[in-house]
């Protein structure tokens, strides 16, 4: 009798507590969002792993909240330039610089999902800085390089190295071909070269050399002078 009565009694607590609650806040809850000083990486106390798991956590749960092209102003940083997701994963980062997983996704995440492709850039190189043998890491770093950052040749390095360490063959090509577009003549008829040893099939190799020469040449042959006198057709 005395266990079933304290059961109403709590039971009728929390349905005066959850009414009281929705009149005080409304319908709907967001808690809000606290942008990580990068010092905090200086106080995990030999916790760093541990905390960067609850980080990591954290961050899975507000990667969907909005979903735009930019930043979002609910998750920009005081700063007005940084995303609360790169706070967090950049100390993350810094405090387990051997979690696999959120060198792999959280770059990559914050870069299309978020809008943050300065902090997307910056979290890149560090994930190609403690993994510089991980193909997938280069493969999604060349990405970023190439389509945020506009720098073919940092593309075409890091797509080089993917290909160096176990990427598809078509990444190698890829990477000679943005050697080429960058004006490095030298890395491209390396990598070209390099494909072509390999190829064990006489017919695709000679058409890659084709290729290789007609490269080369399209990008370095300079252009004639017009003979056409300005306003001539």
């Amino acid at each position: 009798m005395v266990p079933g009565f304290f059961s109403l009694i709590l039971m009728s607590a929390i349905l005066i507590l959850n009414v009281s609650l929705k009149d005080i806040v409304g319908l709907k809850y967001q808690s809000p969002l606290i942008c990580v000083n990068s010092f905090a990486k200086n106080f995990n106390f030999g916790t760093g792993p541990q905390l960067a798991d609850a980080l990591w956590i954290r961050f899975l749960q507000e990667l969907d909240a909005y979903n735009q092209l930019t930043i979002a102003e609910a998750h920009l940083c005081p700063n007005k330039t940084s995303s609360w997701h790169f706070q967090v994963m950049d100390v993350a980062f810094d405090m387990d610089k051997k979690f696999y997983e959120i060198m792999l996704y959280a770059p990559l995440l914050i870069s299309v999902t978020i809008g943050d492709a300065a902090g997307a850039s910056i979290l890149f190189d560090k994930a190609v800085d403690n993994f510089p043998n991980d193909w997938r890491i280069l493969y999604r770093a060349s990405y970023q390089a190439m389509i945020e950052e506009k720098n073919k040749k940092k593309a075409a390095d890091l797509l080089y190295r993917a290909g160096k360490n176990g990427a598809p063959a078509w990444v190698m090509s890829l990477a000679g071909g943005l050697f080429n577009e960058s004006g490095d003549r030298v890395m491209a008829e390396r990598i070209y070269n390099e494909l072509l040893g390999e190829s064990k099939d006489e017919y695709a190799a000679r058409r890659l050399k084709a290729k290789l020469d007609k490269k080369i040449q399209n990008y370095f042959e300079p252009i004639a002078p017009s003979s056409k006198k300005p306003g001539e057709k």
